[in-house]
């Protein structure tokens, strides 16, 4: 017979509160164990160790023990409550209140969010669209140039001392915003191609006359949407001084670069435009089932409506925000952000229970070894980083997270599987991105 008394109060369809009672008794020797140990272990000037009087424990740390008794004690027997109803719960317990007295024992109210309940709607031969973009003529050229740019020599024009459109430039950066330096946007050797898009626009636009050797202030106003909330909306100062102007020289699109890349079987230019048709066919083959699975992903999710606990939603905005580059948010900005973030973490959220009720009736599973498997291959891919993989799955959860994501896995592809496929060719603008 459990050594406490719980009781469960309903507070909606995902919300439990859970009152839990320890007796006196067990919470007494929870007391004594908790001095025994403590006793064994410290020294106190004029006692032996191992026995030191209780009394003496008690007035120099007893509001440590109390503290470690009633955590270990809580933590404890809210583990146990939890299993005794027999409550599904899918995020930690947050505890309301307690209180501890010596006639009554302890008594604690902890909040706990539980597996929502609904009616698992058919997810057996659903009907899907394959949608495959077909590759043209100009998606291989594309690709080509892109290949040219990776093969390009890039010279020093020492002659040169003013920068024009499409140089390759090397400078100092020093970025202020209200009068403060920004270290994030502030670098040295810093290496530009002008009109290449990858610096902001007004800052690459503005580059264009610059002169080679003398700091040029440039002002940049952000776009008010900019993940980065130091920067977003703010009007920024580079103060640029170009060290190197170099041009770059692309070389000729013909059998000898095609011999240069050095792909097997690619020995002549027709041979490599060929190849490379292969792999963007191939890249969009798998980006049409990528679109596939999330679309029937999106079938299921519009079809099941129940509420999900708010916890996971909190957790799913954080996530999405860590993955959009965003560390902070600030505190005028937050509600905005949250109303446009949360209905589609609420979405991913139900997908994954959907995913979990239909994983349990086809009665999916993930092996150890399909576990260690996965492990071992981040420990691979995470080259320098493996001690940040390690240290990650050493934290409580972390494996538990990484089964359910893979049976998650698992139930998407058997929908997959399981559903009424079309191939269709379309065109690029047909296709809506759907990451």
């Amino acid at each position: 017979m459990a050594d406490f008394q719980s009781t469960v109060e309903e507070q909606g369809p995902v919300r439990r509160v859970l009152t839990v009672t320890v007796p006196p008794e067990r919470v007494a020797g929870e007391f004594d164990r908790a001095y025994r140990r403590l006793g064994g272990r410290v020294r106190v000037p004029g006692f032996r160790k191992g026995k030191v009087p209780r009394r003496v424990l008690e007035m120099r740390f007893g509001e440590e023990v109390r503290e470690e008794v009633v955590t270990e004690l809580i933590e404890t027997t809210c583990a146990d409550a939890i299993k005794a109803e027999g409550l599904d719960v899918v995020s930690r317990p947050r505890l309301i209140q307690h209180e501890l007295d010596e006639q009554t024992g302890l008594r604690f109210e902890a909040m706990v969010d539980v597996r929502p309940q609904f009616e698992l709607k058919p997810y057996k031969g659903l009907a899907a669209d394959l949608r495959v973009v077909r590759v043209e003529e100009e998606d291989v050229d594309r690709a080509l140039a892109a290949l040219r740019e990776r093969y390009a020599m890039l010279e020093t024009e020492e002659d040169r001392v003013n920068v024009s459109m499409g140089d390759v430039v090397v400078a100092d950066l020093a970025a202020f915003c209200d009068g403060e330096p920004l270290e994030q946007a502030t670098g040295q050797g810093v290496q530009i191609e002008v009109g290449a898009g990858r610096f902001p626009e007004e800052l690459e636009k503005q580059l264009v006359g610059v002169t080679r050797g003398i700091e040029t202030p440039i002002l940049v106003r952000f776009e008010q949407d900019h993940p980065d909330p130091a920067l977003a909306g703010k009007l920024v100062r580079f103060d640029v001084t170009v060290r190197e102007i170099k041009n770059k020289i692309l070389p000729a699109l013909d059998d000898e670069f095609a011999a240069e890349v050095g792909i097997e079987g690619c020995d002549t230019l027709e041979a490599l435009r060929a190849k490379v048709r292969e792999d963007l066919e191939r890249r969009e083959r798998m980006e049409a089932e990528r679109r596939m699975r999330n679309d029937l992903l999106s079938a299921l999710v519009e079809a099941h409506d129940f509420e999900v606990p708010e916890t996971l939603v909190d957790q799913q905005l954080v996530r999405m925000l860590r993955d959009m580059g965003v560390r902070e948010i600030p505190d005028d900005k937050v509600a905005e952000v949250r109303a446009a973030l949360e209905p589609s973490a609420v979405k991913q959220v139900r997908a994954g229970f959907i995913l979990d009720a239909i994983a349990q009736a086809e009665g999916l599973e993930v092996t150890e070894d399909e576990l260690r498997d996965a492990i071992k291959r981040q420990f691979v891919a995470a080259g320098s980083q493996v001690d940040a993989v390690r240290s990650h799955y050493e934290r409580p959860g972390a494996v538990a997270a990484l089964r359910q994501d893979m049976l998650r896995d698992k139930a998407l592809d058997r929908v997959v599987e399981l559903a009424t496929q079309r191939d269709v060719e379309v065109d690029r603008s047909q296709v809506a991105d759907t990451r």
